[in-house]
């Protein structure tokens, strides 16, 4: 999901967008975090469309940036839904909007999956990537994803008991940051979910921006297997 926030969100802007660091150049877990989080934050207000879609179930969604609140509305039973993420400094709050009132998600509701699908609200609002002390893991065999050499960050969810994940695991882009692929592991140790960006687009103005992104649900009793794949998929952007 992971990684689209900042140029997502900014007229003229994309998903792969460049914070390049020289390969030599040393860099924290923490700092890349950062870079990320920086990312969910825009001025912009352009709707961007798209649709979340399990077998034939097909969610369409759109989501817009409110000065530091992304704000997400999905489309269940011929009813729009909405939820905001409010971006503060150390962490995220989900807010659900019902009828022009909103109030704040209790941490229980977090892996309610959104509208029949895989997807719930707590992938959508990337609440990992504000927890701290991040390490940047020295696995030079799986440091590649879709030929890229990337960063591996791994980092633990400080209140385990909250959320879906007791750890997650990135891939970031060394050139040019693009998030390839999240893996969030539960207390048990075991993968749970794995979300990878399988095709791009590029926009008029050179840059790059997710056309899909898979999440495949891990069988707790064989993490190996899949138990149930939905996609994110994005409407064609011309800028």
């Amino acid at each position: 999901m992971l990684h689209y926030f900042r140029k997502l969100l900014t007229v003229g802007a994309a998903f792969l967008c460049s914070f390049a660091y020289a390969e030599e150049e040393l860099v924290s877990a923490d700092e890349l975090l950062c870079a990320m989080r920086d990312m969910t934050v825009s001025q912009g207000n352009k709707d961007v469309m798209g649709s979340i879609r399990k077998g034939r179930n097909k969610v369409p969604f759109s989501l817009s940036a409110r000065g530091e609140t992304i704000v997400f509305q999905y489309k269940q039973n011929n009813a729009w839904n909405r939820f905001d993420v409010r971006i503060k400094e150390t962490n995220v709050d989900l807010i659900r909007v019902v009828k022009g009132k909103a109030q704040v998600m209790a941490a229980s509701a977090y892996a309610t999956p959104i509208a029949g699908t895989d997807v719930c609200y707590e992938d959508l609002s990337l609440r990992f990537l504000y927890w701290k002390g991040g390490k940047i893991v020295d696995d030079a065999a799986n440091s590649r994803i879709k030929g890229r050499d990337c960063y591996i960050v791994e980092v633990a969810n400080p209140k385990p008991s909250v959320g879906q994940f007791a750890w997650v695991r990135m891939w970031v882009d060394k050139e040019n940051g693009t998030t390839w692929q999240i893996d969030g592991y539960g207390k048990d140790g075991n993968l749970r979910k794995r979300f990878t960006i399988t095709s791009v687009q590029k926009l008029d103005d050179g840059t790059w921006f997710f056309k899909q992104m898979k999440l495949e649900v891990k069988d707790p009793k064989d993490p190996s297997r899949n138990s149930s794949i939905s996609y994110l998929e994005m409407e064609d952007l011309k800028k």
